[in-house]
């Protein structure tokens, strides 16, 4: 035990070791327990941050914390590195960025804090910047997993796939039993369309750490890319992720503008075309959001990829994935049998699939109200509509509006958080 260790408290220690173990709520009340005979321990106040960080939701009071602690020690450059940390996780990169800056002029040698700054890149789509602030981490301390992990996330987002690899291999040879690695390999492998590969990483993640819940979405991912249609719409999903806010924004409003433009050229030539294009963009706009949740519903019939999902995740898959399947088949057999209140209840469930995809597993507890009113809105309407209720038109074609405003307000970080 090293002098600096002895020194701290008997419960610190303990919490310090439960962490080491994975064990972040025994790990939380010990540092509780140093807490309430010191109330003003920063250290201890930075340990139970990062210990609360590591759970599920908690991102927003571990802030809090790492800010009292900060609060008794503005000049602790570990402090603000765990504040970007933080930060980083809610998606805020710019403010993690200058948390990691502010530590590093605090300590330009603390690899935490540069480190730190390479997950704020990531965070905001930098990727050479991140691999920069990675290397640099690396340089002052060549073991450390983190930025080397991080490194390996930025060489993969930038399609350095020949350099990814061999630090995704290097990793594994020299530390086996990290899950951050074999969650990286996962990735890796699902970018190489190695769907199979890529369950054997993420199961060995969550061997080594049951809670590591971003392995266990990798693993529903690898599932769910036993389709070859799944696995196109994930390439092209990779594509994008390579993208800044704006470039991504830039191809949407293009493909809107794109097919709009060429359904009014078609509709010169054959109306039927003009539908055919309109219905394809509509399959196009609608697959991007029922992917994930229409691939958990097939999940559901797994005896064994079932248990991966979360109860909101079973939840959405039911609502989504069987108001799709229903859906579409009382749309098509209203269509084809000429009866209007069958399609009119098929297209509203399918419309209906787009806002309610935004509902179960937003963590946005204003989005998840908005687009499951909008979803409700739709399918009610329609129900009414059926029973002869003249209003009910009134009320899906507002549901309808708000369906397809909820594509472009899903690109709203506020309304939508996964």
């Amino acid at each position: 035990m090293s002098a600096f260790e002895s020194s701290l408290s008997p419960h610190i220690r303990l919490g310090m070791q439960c962490r080491e173990l994975n064990r972040p709520t025994d790990a939380e009340r010990h540092f509780k327990d140093a807490l309430a005979e010191d109330p003003n321990d920063d250290f201890a106040l930075h340990q139970l941050a990062m210990t609360i960080h590591m759970q599920d939701d908690r991102e927003r009071e571990a802030l809090q914390i790492m800010d009292q602690a900060i609060g008794i020690d503005p000049n602790d450059a570990y402090h603000h590195a765990g504040r970007a940390f933080i930060l980083s996780s809610l998606d805020r990169g710019a403010d993690a960025l200058k948390a990691a800056r502010t530590a590093r002029e605090l300590d330009p040698y603390l690899d935490a804090a540069i480190t730190a700054e390479a997950q704020a890149h990531l965070v905001m789509k930098n990727w050479a910047e991140a691999e920069r602030a990675a290397r640099e981490a690396l340089a002052i301390d060549p073991d450390d997993a983190t930025p080397a992990n991080l490194l390996s996330h930025a060489l993969r987002m930038q399609g350095k796939r020949a350099e990814n690899d061999a630090q995704i291999s290097g990793l594994l040879e020299r530390d086996p039993e990290n899950e951050h690695t074999h969650f990286n390999a996962g990735w890796s492998a699902l970018n190489r369309g190695d769907h199979r590969t890529a369950e054997t990483h993420f199961r060995e993640a969550l061997r080594l750490n049951p809670s590591f819940d971003p392995a266990r979405e990798g693993l529903l991912t690898s599932f769910r890319a036993r389709s070859p249609i799944y696995r196109g719409y994930l390439n092209y999903c990779f594509w994008m992720s390579r993208l800044k806010a704006g470039a991504r924004w830039a191809i949407i409003l293009g493909l809107y503008f794109g097919f709009k433009l060429l359904r009014s050229v078609a509709e010169q030539f054959s109306p039927g075309l003009a539908i055919g294009i309109a219905v394809f963009y509509f399959v196009f706009v609608l697959w991007g959001f029922i992917a994930d949740p229409f691939g958990n519903f097939i999940l559901l019939f797994d005896p064994f990829a079932r248990y991966a999902l979360r109860k909101s995740e079973k939840i959405e898959a039911a609502v989504v994935g069987g108001g799709i399947s229903v859906g579409f088949t009382a749309l098509v057999a209203g269509i084809v049998i000429g009866s209007f209140p069958a399609a009119l209840l098929g297209g509203a469930l399918v419309g209906a699939s787009i806002p309610f995809s935004m509902v179960f597993t937003n963590k946005s507890r204003v989005g998840a109200i908005l687009f499951g009113s909008v979803g409700a809105c739709l399918v009610l309407g329609a129900v009414l509509a059926v029973l002869g209720f003249k209003i009910g038109i009134g009320i899906a074609t507002i549901g309808f509006i708000g369906s397809v405003l909820s594509t472009w307000l899903s690109n709203v970080p506020f309304l939508r958080r996964r």
